[in-house]
């Protein structure tokens, strides 16, 4: 589901009034492809127009929530596209379930199905100087904003890295603040470059809270974001907030959106 290097998924799509979307320049249905991205994850749509340059006809991609057809305030919604483009769209997914992505203008053929999943699998790599990553190409301090969804089991594959000096590491979710792993807080066992880990972990809570390693808690820390119905004391938070909330966890993420979008213009290019 993420990209190789940690960063935002990108799909390519390709609309046709007459057609429907496709994965490609050749291949289009209706409705057009299924679609699986992460809950709370930034995603980079890259939008062709299939109709030859000149014609005039336009599109744009929408998640329709409500099933009315039309383009409403708190649905993610792109800029009109025209031609070969690529338009670059990206957004967080922030609705769990199944809904229907449609052209605006073209709803009865342009549709088809975006599956919102929360994510129950995480690969960590650690290291005690520089912290956590995605990759092993990527540990960084603070490490990469996680997204789940409180209920939820999460399995945590726990790896460190081959240069790593440290003979032990865990993995908690700070729920109280203290950066110690209290009772009730999520914890797995220790791991090493010898010894990975990969261990399922209950996530009760809701809130925006910070994970770390306990022995390393001054590079290896990062922040996790818990979607859901807010707890009554401790850690958790007006699910109203979570909107705000997320938008301040996920910036920087987002800013690497940039650099996708380069990306995948030069990609959809290679593939004409």
């Amino acid at each position: 589901m993420s990209a190789a290097d940690g960063g935002p998924p990108t799909f390519t799509l390709y609309g046709d009034a007459g057609r429907g979307w496709g994965l490609n320049s050749t291949s289009f249905s209706t409705p057009g492809p299924t679609l699986t991205v992460f809950l709370g994850y930034p995603l980079t749509i890259a939008l062709v127009g299939a109709e030859p340059v000149g014609s005039g006809v336009k599109h744009n991609w929408f998640i329709d929530y409500n099933g009315n057809n039309q383009t409403d305030p708190d649905e993610n919604k792109s800029q009109d596209f025209s031609g070969p483009g690529p338009a670059l769209f990206t957004f967080v997914p922030t609705r769990e379930g199944s809904a229907t992505y449609k052209c605006q203008y073209h709803f009865s053929t342009m549709f088809g199905t975006i599956r919102i999943v929360a994510q129950t699998n995480v690969t960590l790599y650690a290291d005690a100087g520089s912290g956590w990553g995605l990759t092993n190409k990527t540990v960084r301090s603070p490490g990469p904003s996680l997204v789940f969804l409180s209920g939820t089991n999460v399995t945590f594959t726990l790896i460190a890295v081959a240069t790593d000096s440290s003979p032990q590491h865990d993995f908690f979710i700070d729920y109280n603040a203290d950066n110690i792993p209290s009772v009730g807080e999520p914890k797995t066992g220790d791991f090493n470059k010898t010894n990975p880990l990969t261990q399922k972990l209950h996530l009760d809570r809701a809130g925006n809270f910070t994970y770390y390693c306990e022995y390393h808690s001054g590079t290896m820390h990062g922040n996790v974001l818990i979607l859901g119905v807010p707890v009554p004391t401790g850690g958790g938070f007006n699910v109203a907030l979570i909107p705000g909330i997320m938008l301040l966890a996920l910036g920087g993420v987002l800013i690497f959106a940039a650099v996708y979008h380069v990306r995948a213009v030069r990609a959809v290019k290679r593939s004409k």
